[in-house]
């Protein structure tokens, strides 16, 4: 998932340790909820402050946005000041409040996701955090030449249990994402889930693949030792595994499957049905027609990008390119542009790569898919063309004989499926759609 509004690629912040000593700091160590409150309209967020031996740090949970405990930033406590602030994109989101020796008051900038910055006031009150009800352990498994790291939720009650392996969205994503949200949801439920760092990123080995399109099977076959990780545990019901995958993942996942007798359901989330180039390209005629540029504009845009897509497939000269990019660079569409691939110098090896994972076609692979299936869009999602996706998912599985699946598409989500808030409410998940997915779980599988 490359650019999702979770960008979703790139988790991994940053801690800052304050300068105040361990006693001081101590005063606001512990769980801490709370909200930021605009105008009426309040998001929760939760906050817990520890003193460590070498500093001081904080993790945030806001689950309106998948975020589950996310490290902080430029954690610092100058009584009666905190400072704390939450890197999730290209500024961090701030915030400052004072400390009153009950409750911590102040306020909020930032966009969360959002192109608009906004202001708020920021409002935490002491809590006693309720004991989760599963246990967490850190495993290890190895595919090919890596050697990947991950976290298992494991349920509190006795088992055996259905489980889930998560599968990534494009880019070097690790486990402190999105994923641990989904993860902690679903071990609520009574399910067993395994979220890893992606090769190359976080704990795990391997080089990373920033471009992973022609890697599909490498990556699947990561998902498919995660499964048999697991597979021989006692707690976990080995016919009862699945794959859950967003975005990329909604590729890797039935490729996965179309691969494995272990998998017995599959959960996509805003992908799979069209290649990797088809994607691409609709992500950024959409961009451009948001930012208000000309039909003609957007067709010479995309006219560029195809030919930087026929350069990896061999098919035009590198030479040509860069000679009707050097042209393209003029025009004000061009610095819209994703930087894959139009921006990335003629040295670079993805113009040597070849095509495969460009022109990935998911639809032979649906056709073979004959356990249930979960499909799930936004049909406002600006990364994928959801309603040609789902119809392109519905028409293989059918043609495969499969009639056990469910397609949905919430109205007014995103690709993230969450629904985009106004001026003076906040971005929300779309109504339903974690409900849906639970539901359909606890049917089949509880």
């Amino acid at each position: 998932m490359r650019r999702v509004p979770m960008l979703l690629a790139g988790f991994l912040l940053l801690l800052t340790f304050g300068a105040r000593p361990a006693r001081a700091q101590e005063a606001v160590d512990g769980y801490w909820e709370g909200v930021l409150a605009d105008r009426g309209n309040e998001l929760r967020i939760n906050v817990e402050f520890k003193t460590r031996a070498n500093g001081f740090e904080a993790t945030i949970d806001i689950p309106d946005l998948y975020i589950l405990g996310f490290t902080l930033a430029n954690v610092r406590y100058e009584a009666p000041k905190v400072h704390f602030e939450l890197p999730l994109g290209a500024e961090p989101e701030k915030f400052d409040g004072v400390f009153d020796g009950k409750n911590i008051s102040g306020s909020y900038t930032g966009a969360f996701y959002g192109e608009k910055k906004r202001s708020a006031t920021l409002r935490l009150w002491r809590e006693r955090r309720d004991a989760r009800p599963y246990k967490q352990e850190e495993v290890r498994f190895q595919d090919d030449d890596a050697i990947l790291a991950g976290t298992l939720f494991v349920p509190s009650r006795k088992g055996p249990h259905p489980a889930i392996v998560f599968l990534h969205g494009s880019g070097p994503q690790t486990r402190e994402s999105y994923l641990r949200y989904f993860a902690d949801l679903f071990a609520r439920r009574g399910f067993v889930t395994l979220i890893y760092d992606k090769r190359g990123t976080g704990a795990s080995t391997g080089e990373v693949w920033y471009r992973t399109g022609d890697r599909f099977d490498l990556l699947a076959a990561d998902a498919v030792a995660g499964v048999q990780t697991i597979l021989s545990r006692q707690d976990i019901n080995p016919k009862k595994i699945g794959l859950w995958g967003l975005s990329q993942g909604a590729w890797l996942a039935p490729l996965a499957a179309s691969r494995s007798k272990d998998i017995a359901f599959l959960m996509v989330v805003s992908g799979g049905g069209v290649t990797p180039a088809e994607q691409e390209l609709y992500d950024d005629e959409v961009k451009l027609r948001d930012k208000g540029f000309s039909e003609e504009q957007i067709r010479e845009a995309v006219a560029l990008l195809k030919l930087a897509d026929d350069v990896i497939r061999k098919r035009e000269s590198l030479e040509k390119f860069v000679a009707v990019r050097e042209q393209a660079q003029k025009q004000p569409w061009f610095v819209h542009l994703d930087r894959y691939p139009v921006k990335l110098p003629k040295e670079n090896p993805v113009w040597r790569g070849g095509g495969e994972g460009l022109d990935f076609d998911p639809r032979p692979v649906w056709e073979r898919i004959n356990v249930p299936v979960l499909a799930v869009f936004g049909e406002s999602d600006k990364s994928t063309p959801a309603l040609e996706t789902a119809r392109r998912i519905d028409v293989a599985l059918r043609k495969g004989g499969n009639r056990e699946y469910t397609i949905k598409v919430f109205p007014a989500a995103d690709h993230a499926l969450l629904s985009q808030g106004s001026d003076m409410n906040w971005t929300r998940p779309a109504s339903g759609w974690q409900k849906l997915m639970i539901d359909w779980l606890e049917r089949r599988f509880k």
